[in-house]
C-alpha cells in the first residue's frame, strides 16, 4: 500500500515537470548577466537545503537534545563571474545555523569563500 501511494505520488509530481521547469528556465535567465560583448559574464545561482531529523530513541552521545524532531535549514549562494577567456571568480556564501542542528532560534552565521583563477596559455 506504502508503494502504491508512493508511486502515485511520483507521477503526480512528474505529471507537472514542465510548468515548473519554464519558471525555472526563466529565473535562470534572468539571474544571469552578460556584458561587454559578452567579455564579462556573471551567474547567480544557489540553494535551499531544508533537514530535518527524527530520533525515535534517546538522541546518540553527540547530540545533546531534549526534544524529539530536529530542524537544520541552509541557503547557499554562488555566484560565477568570467572576464575575458583568461580570469575567472567565484564566490560561495553560505547562510546556516551553524553546526549543532538543536539550536532553536534565529542563531544565524554568514561563511564566505571565493576563489580567483588566471590561466595562462603555454608558449608555443
Amino acid at each position: 500500500m506504502k508503494l502504491l501511494r508512493g508511486l502515485a505520488f511520483f507521477l503526480a509530481c512528474t505529471a507537472y515537470a514542465t510548468e515548473p521547469d519554464d519558471f525555472l528556465d526563466q529565473l535562470d535567465t534572468a539571474l544571469t548577466i552578460a556584458a561587454f560583448h559578452d567579455n564579462l559574464r556573471l551567474r547567480l545561482s544557489g540553494t535551499i537545503d531544508l533537514e530535518g531529523y527524527h530520533l525515535q530513541q534517546p538522541a546518540p552521545g553527540l547530540i545533546d537534545s531534549r526534544i524529539d524532531n530536529l530542524f537544520n535549514p541552509r541557503l547557499t549562494l554562488f555566484l560565477d563571474a568570467q572576464m575575458g577567456s583568461q580570469i575567472y571568480f567565484f564566490a560561495q556564501s553560505r547562510l546556516d545555523r551553524g553546526f549543532d542542528p538543536i539550536m532553536i532560534g534565529p542563531n544565524l552565521r554568514c561563511a564566505f569563500e571565493w576563489l580567483v583563477r588566471r590561466y595562462v596559455a603555454p608558449r608555443k
